[in-house]
């Protein structure tokens, strides 16, 4: 498991692009989104680990479908780690907003590796996320 998880960490990071990958099309040129690009290009680095769909898989995190309104760590079915499980929190577009510009600063222990740092793709997934 440990010769696994740098790899991973890895393939990660290049599926999800990171914050600088300006390969992706809602990226390319200046690594933000373009605001008419909606949340559905912003989500698409999202779907490596996500999906957003009613009744969709758990992958290696959480169905995001209805996410907005419901407590942090309690989609069932995944297994989330004891400080997300734990936080509290009740997810709203302030609390995404926050969560995806530093996950493990809003949830210290959180598993979630992504961060988003630019302002206008948060903005569109929370959009994107708040849609039902």
């Amino acid at each position: 498991m440990r010769c696994f998880l740098p790899v991973l960490t890895t393939a990660l990071l290049a599926a999800c692009g990171g914050a600088d990958n300006a390969s992706t099309p809602a990226a390319a040129g200046t690594g933000t989104v373009n605001a008419s690009a909606g949340g559905e290009q912003a989500f698409a680095m999202c779907s490596a680990c996500h999906s957003r769909t009613t009744g969709g898989a758990q992958r290696m995190g959480p169905n995001l479908h209805g996410v907005v309104g419901r407590k942090a760590g309690s989609n069932p079915g995944f297994a989330y780690s004891p400080a997300l499980r734990d936080s509290g929190i009740v997810w709203d577009a302030q609390t995404l907003d926050a969560y995806l510009a530093a996950p493990a600063q809003l949830v210290p222990g959180t598993r979630m590796l992504m961060s988003v740092p630019d302002a206008a793709r948060r903005k569109a997934l929370v959009e994107y996320l708040s849609a039902p």
